[in-house]
């Protein structure tokens, strides 16, 4: 798959153009199913398999989503939209001039004269423009006048619940990252940086990873203890991680947030290195104890209970 950066850089190879469009943040189940028909679309008829995507993501430019927060890394997007059968994704440079722009103009500028599209794939869900005028029905009604067909993806149900990005940063912020892999079909991931601690989970014999997550905006789930599957060095190990204020170290409360990971049965020196880490189970709410001793015995605890999740994901 090729990415392309900005609308304006893309070329139309002269084949059919099939494009499945969308922010596609967090790619649940409702979004692989609609870039996969797209692509199977594509090739069955010898066209181009495209995905337009957009960034940063079009929520940003409302201002009461100002500090809009990601599911997914649009690394992470890119990566996983790739394995989806996709021949070409295009980046739009979303801006305050696209998000003002009626959706008129966009079909006519972005799909009908840059893309010349034979087929658009949406979700039922889908809106754009200025004030997110434009609809499937927007598309249907433009489509009879340029020539292209629409498909509108149904909705997807889960346990009464319609898949869709909103459910899942509902999930996440709550906490219930077992819930999001019923609907994106895997962990909720966060990546990060081994930095330097103050040391102490060492001194307690229980070692701990301190992960700095870049400033993408991505999510973090809810404070409390996690077990996580984390990737560091091309292995996959399983791991409890606390997100908190650490209540039990500070006297005075807190308002800094830190994640701090602890491998099962790792004592490698992993200072500096990327680690990747995939939340199965939230354990418990973060809570302060009287002293380490107490903490100790309660990560010893937390260890014991996320071992019960772990193998069902053996292959991450």
């Amino acid at each position: 798959m090729k990415t392309i950066y900005g609308i304006e850089n893309y070329i139309n190879s002269g084949r059919p153009v099939f494009a499945a469009m969308g922010a596609f943040d967090g790619i649940h189940y409702g979004h692989t199913r609609l870039i996969k028909q797209a692509a199977e679309a594509a090739h069955k008829n010898g066209g181009e398999a495209v995905v337009l995507t957009f960034k940063p993501h079009p929520r940003c430019f409302i201002s009461s989503d100002r500090r809009f927060e990601l599911i997914t890394t649009y690394a992470r997007k890119e990566n996983i939209i790739s394995e989806l059968g996709v021949d070409t994704m295009v980046v739009v440079d979303f801006n305050e001039t696209i998000s003002h722009m009626p959706p008129s103009e966009f079909i006519e500028e972005f799909l009908v004269k840059k893309l010349k599209v034979s087929e658009v794939f949406i979700g039922f869900n889908f809106y754009f423009g200025a004030k997110r005028a434009g609809n499937a029905e927007t598309l249907e009604s433009a489509g009879a006048k340029y020539g292209f067909r629409v498909n509108v993806l149904s909705p997807i149900e889960i346990g009464n619940f319609v898949v869709s990005s909103s459910k899942i940063r509902l999930l996440i912020d709550t906490g219930a990252v077992d819930e999001v892999i019923k609907f994106m079909g895997r962990p909720f991931e966060l990546s990060g940086k081994v930095v330097h601690g103050d040391g102490l989970g060492r001194k307690l014999n229980i070692p701990t990873a301190n992960i700095e997550v870049p400033d993408e905006g991505i999510m973090i789930p809810k404070i409390g203890v996690y077990a996580v599957k984390c990737r560091v060095r091309g292995e996959v190990l399983n791991a409890v991680m606390n997100i908190g204020t650490r209540p039990t170290i500070y006297e005075k409360k807190s308002t800094i947030v830190t994640l701090e990971l602890h491998i099962i049965s790792y004592n490698g020196d992993i200072y500096g290195e990327t680690v990747d880490a995939y939340f199965i189970k939230r354990l418990r709410d973060e809570k302060k104890f009287v002293d380490f001793k107490a903490l100790c015995a309660q990560i010893e605890d937390d260890i014991n209970s996320a071992s019960e999740y772990f193998d069902e994901f053996s292959n991450i």
